[in-house]
């Protein structure tokens, strides 16, 4: 197995003093299957969102992320054997005059380019992974937000089904939200979603001073069907619930549909041709 390598946590909320020094770490793990040494690289980015899709940024360091300017690396970079791990450091010297609100980053973990000694010529790999660290710190914040969309699309005819909502958020601080689905099939009752044992509760964060527009897919569907959909959605105090059923019908089965009816009216006008015919014969008889 090659380039396949863990990072966790994947992302991590934590509160911050001005003033203060945090001291944090993630882990990155090469898997017991791996057949080769892994040779890592840690970096930082800052961390922000383009758009009501959440397009990702990290490039750009802006208020919202000049945590990055305040945070070092230790073990930045080294080389993990197959089924080892290693833990890596990074501090965090708030300043005494951060301000109070969001601050966000995140540790980008990839391969570290090695020369290969055969040939002598790098190999670069871009195999990325990332932790997103949602930093709050004390100060003077505002919440503020609502949800501005519930939606659950009736007719589904192309693509996987799916659900949304739209949440807003006014504040100086990441909030947030939670999603409930459960689907049901409206004929004999049986629950799609959950499955037994999984959870069907999602969280998703409300970057400051942004729009969200959070699509879930809803996976392991029947693709065909019609079933009772019912989504919670729960952000900055309100909770908005609804259900509504949703038609499953993919274009394949709409033609399909289609061509049993031509071929039903065909056999008919048919039909009525050949006895036609014979009435006449009748006639000239």
């Amino acid at each position: 197995m090659r380039n396949s390598f863990t990072v966790s946590p994947m992302s991590q909320k934590i509160h911050l003093e001005p003033g203060e020094t945090y001291q944090g770490s993630i882990m990155v793990a090469n898997p017991a299957a791996a057949t080769e040494n892994f040779y890592y690289k840690v970096a930082l980015y800052p961390y922000s969102v383009l758009g009501e899709e959440y397009d990702t940024d990290f490039e750009t360091v802006s208020d919202w992320s000049r945590i990055v300017e305040w945070t070092t690396l230790e073990n930045e970079t080294g080389v993990l054997k197959p089924n080892d791990t290693q833990m890596v450091n990074f501090t965090i010297e708030v300043p005494k005059n951060a301000p109070g609100g969001g601050q966000y980053m995140m540790l980008g973990v990839s391969s570290n380019n090695l020369v290969d000694n055969t040939n002598n010529f790098a190999v670069q790999n871009v195999y990325e992974m990332a932790s997103v660290v949602y930093a709050d710190v004390e100060g003077e914040t505002t919440h503020g937000g609502q949800i501005l969309e519930n939606q659950i699309p009736g007719f589904v005819a192309t693509g996987a089904p799916y659900v949304l909502t739209r949440l807003t958020n006014t504040g100086n601080v990441h909030e947030i939200a939670e999603v409930t689905i459960t689907v049901k099939n409206s004929f004999n009752g049986e629950t799609i979603i959950p499955k037994d044992g999984e959870n069907n509760t999602f969280e998703s964060v409300v970057m400051p001073e942004s729009t969200r527009l959070v699509k879930r897919t809803l996976a392991d569907m029947p693709p065909l069907g019609v079933f009772e959909v019912t989504q919670n959605v729960s952000f900055m105090g309100d909770n908005i619930n609804i259900t509504s059923v949703m038609l499953i019908c993919p274009i394949w089965f709409i033609f399909l549909v289609l061509a049993t009816i031509g071929s039903v009216i065909g056999m008919v006008f048919y039909g009525r041709h050949l006895k036609r015919k014979k009435l006449e014969k009748v006639v000239d008889f």
